[in-house]
């Protein structure tokens, strides 16, 4: 029994055709036999209670969610009430939150079922999932590569069909590249449309919430469960949350869609370019208008938004100088950097910032441009173990600045963007296509999406 269409699953489990409890115990039976280290808990008895109030509501026919029965993963950054939740850290080893995560109870109302707890990268400060404390994540498609991050393990979970949902937190981009380097959908979508009560914050203004799975349909399906204003969450606003399914059938023609060569393609693998332009091409045949878009910043200048998550969890971790001994190397790291970063130059970065969101929502409505599109990653995944590589021309780059040099500006800008498959290299690593649109059309980005997901089908 595949575990891998959360739509289809759902389906089936609300008519009676299979049971929850069935499809539970066959994904526990994945988790259980990971070799790729996505999962760092299996919760079979969570798993199993909840299989059967979904199939107890089945049979008394009531309707027991649009996400019957569908095996759900959590990264471990996400509280999981009664559940060991360590955010990845040594310090946090023995963690139970008393409740679940605003997300996980929205979820388990929906009828999903909690199979498993996934691995992270440390804190969610990272993009490798290697993490010295439970162990290295591997690529599905390269079990020597890396499967991303932060939310590596829920990347690699889905896409090797042990789970059907797995959503992730992306602070920088880590629900697109593991999305991308896994070859799975992945959507961050517009900051404050997703709650994060119960998710350990990174850095606040920057930290996202959303689905990833196996098809455009399966992370709108899960959208339209995990979206919508929150009393436990300031962050989120009363605006009204659509039925995503219904924009899988829109299309893209008489949209205008923006493509900065400069900013997304000029440092990019050319052989990657080469996919990802060939996707761009054929949201073009479908009817959309390609526009040219600067960006305005040099790929150096989307440090900015380093320095801003370096500031905010330097900020939330500044009580642990005692406790930097139990942390691993590179967040000492990144400690360090932000105790390095001055007041002032955190304001500054903060009214860059905000200028940044201004212009670009400006010449965006100016020059009617929908969407932007670009590659989710400059170069396929690394090896386990990578630090720094080639890059721009120059000799070594850390790791983390390249993978997310093309994602981290559109948290910076707060709006919704998605990772969808375009293609495969010539080592049969996925390939992303990035798709952002403006703040609010996540519509925007499933519906292009889908375009793509049904030309290369």
């Amino acid at each position: 029994m595949s575990v891998q269409d959360a739509t289809d699953l759902a389906t089936a489990v609300r008519a009676g055709n299979v049971s929850a409890t069935e499809v539970a115990r066959h994904a526990l039976d994945r988790a259980g036999a990971d070799e790729l280290g996505a999962v760092w808990l299996v919760t079979e008895e969570r798993a199993l209670r909840e299989a059967a109030a979904v199939d107890a509501a089945v049979a008394a026919g009531r309707d027991p969610g649009p996400l019957a029965g569908v095996p759900v993963g959590w990264k471990d950054l996400i509280d999981t009430g009664g559940i060991r939740t360590t955010y990845g850290s040594a310090i946090y080893r023995d963690h139970v939150p008393e409740r679940d995560a605003e997300v996980v109870a929205r979820s388990a109302a929906a009828g999903a079922v909690c199979i498993a707890k996934l691995n992270t990268h440390e804190l969610a400060w990272g993009v490798t999932c290697d993490n010295p404390w439970f162990g290295s994540c591997r690529n599905p498609h390269d079990p020597t590569r890396i499967p991303g991050g932060s939310s590596g393990g829920s990347g690699a979970a889905v896409a090797a069909g042990i789970v059907a949902l797995a959503p992730g937190t992306d602070t920088g981009g880590s629900i697109r590249c593991p999305s991308s380097v896994c070859g799975i959908v992945g959507l961050k979508p517009t900051h404050g449309r997703v709650s994060l009560a119960g998710i350990k914050p990174l850095c606040p203004s920057l930290d996202h919430c959303g689905p990833m799975a196996r098809s455009v349909r399966d992370v709108a399906l899960a959208l339209e469960v995990l979206a919508g204003p929150s009393p436990n969450d300031p962050r989120t606003q009363p605006v009204p949350v659509p039925r995503y399914r219904d924009a899988l059938g829109d299309g893209v023609e008489g949209r205008t869609i923006g493509v900065a060569e400069r900013f997304f393609f000029e440092h990019t693998d050319p052989a990657l370019a080469a996919i990802v332009q060939e996707a761009v091409a054929l949201l073009e045949r479908a009817g959309a208008r390609l526009v040219e878009i600067d960006m305005e910043w040099p790929v150096a200048g989307l440090n900015e938004n380093s320095f801003y998550l370096t500031e905010e969890a330097g900020a939330l971790y500044e009580h642990w100088p005692q406790r930097r001994a139990d942390l691993g190397p590179d967040i000492v790291a990144e400690m360090e950097a932000g105790d390095r970063l001055s007041g002032r130059e955190a304001g500054h970065i903060m009214f860059l910032r905000l200028a940044y969101q201004g212009r670009m929502l400006a010449k965006m409505h100016e020059q009617g441009i929908d969407m932007i599109v670009s590659p989710t990653e400059p170069i396929i995944a690394p090896t386990i173990g990578t630090l720094k590589v080639p890059f721009a021309g120059e000799q070594e780059v850390d790791v983390t600045s390249v993978m997310c040099g093309l994602t981290g500006v559109f948290n910076t800008l707060g709006w919704p963007a998605i990772s969808v498959p375009c293609g495969m290299d010539s080592l049969r690593m996925p390939v992303g296509l990035q798709i952002a649109a403006l703040p609010w059309r996540e519509v925007d980005c499933l519906a292009a999406a889908a375009v793509v997901e049904r030309e290369l089908a």
